[in-house]
């Protein structure tokens, strides 16, 4: 068998992954914005998109077999755990968004891909490899490039909390990534995202019926177009997206591509809102798209080395 025949599906697969994380996280770079004008308490955000997404993804699951591929995968409790993780992570995202802004939200969560470079040779068993540290290194400048203008803003007076949100975000983030990538690839991206859904749903719903009691929250049109939105684009269909990907590419190189996510959220700004971001903000975006079309290469480089 020559080395084109054993690479060729290799090469696809790495092909297919970094497409997929690369279009999830570009479209999910618009997802701040709503977080801010809505209104709907955070909680009850998070359970009306879950629960919108699961409706959605249900049917397709147990037609596709997806009982069937659980059990044969024998990762049901992991993915009980996944999916409780990624509950944690949301909740805390939104927090952080609405206690502190956007940028310091988005910031923190996405520090994750550092602490799954650093923690995935004891995690995975995995090889660290210098490259991978240099795509992370430099998109962790580039990303503190993106921030700091923010940063020097005055803050809220919930800033503090809104940070420690927001650190516990990425902590959440990086365990999950760890976890989905130690199924070794036995599970689609569209059963994770359920799975993420329906522990969200269970986790969050008594904190959101609290939220919207003592809030006396109404429901607008705006807020139920929001929902909408982030149930059927951002959660079914980008973090089925991103967790399939996932199956065909270093978890270290999911992590940077993933910084596309929070260094696009600025040209979306300027596009839809007129807003214009500073020049570091731009310096910082270039750092992190270098960052991941290296990533991008290395993974091609290393689909072609015959297995």
């Amino acid at each position: 068998m020559t080395i084109d025949a054993v690479s060729a599906p290799s090469r696809a697969g790495h092909s297919r992954g970094y497409a997929e994380i690369g279009i999830a996280s570009l479209i999910l770079g618009t997802s701040g914005a709503l977080l801010q004008i809505s209104t709907m308490p955070a909680s009850l955000l998070l359970v009306a998109r879950m629960a919108l997404a699961a409706l959605v993804l249900g049917p397709f699951f147990v037609l596709t077999g997806g009982v069937a591929e659980v059990r044969r995968s024998g990762h049901f409790w992991r993915l009980v755990l996944i999916g409780c993780t990624v509950a944690g992570e949301l909740l805390c995202y939104f927090a952080a968004i609405r206690l502190a802004n956007v940028t310091i939200g988005v910031a923190l969560e996405y520090m994750a891909p550092v602490y799954v470079a650093l923690a995935a040779p004891w995690v995975l068993h995995a090889r660290r490899e210098r490259s991978d540290m240099i795509a992370v290194t430099v998109a962790a400048a580039g990303m503190v490039l993106v921030v700091v203008p923010s940063l020097r803003v005055a803050g809220s007076p919930n800033i503090v909390p809104g940070v420690a949100c927001g650190i516990a975000a990425g902590g959440f983030y990086a365990t999950a990534l760890l976890l989905m990538k130690g199924t070794g690839g036995a599970i689609r991206g569209t059963t994770f995202t359920l799975f993420f859904c329906l522990c969200t749903v269970v986790l969050v719903s008594p904190l959101a019926v609290w939220q919207t009691a003592a809030g006396h929250y109404h429901l607008t049109a705006a807020d139920a177009g929001i929902v909408a939105v982030m149930g059927l684009v951002y959660t079914a269909l980008c973090f089925s997206l991103f967790t399939d990907g996932l199956r065909f590419v270093p978890v270290a190189h999911a992590g940077v591509l993933g910084y596309l996510e929070p260094v696009t959220s600025p040209l979306w700004a300027l596009l839809l809102v007129g807003e214009r971001p500073p020049l570091w903000t731009w310096l910082g975006g270039a750092l992190i798209i270098g960052a991941g079309v290296y990533a991008v290469s290395l993974g091609r480089a290393q689909a072609e080395v015959p297995v």
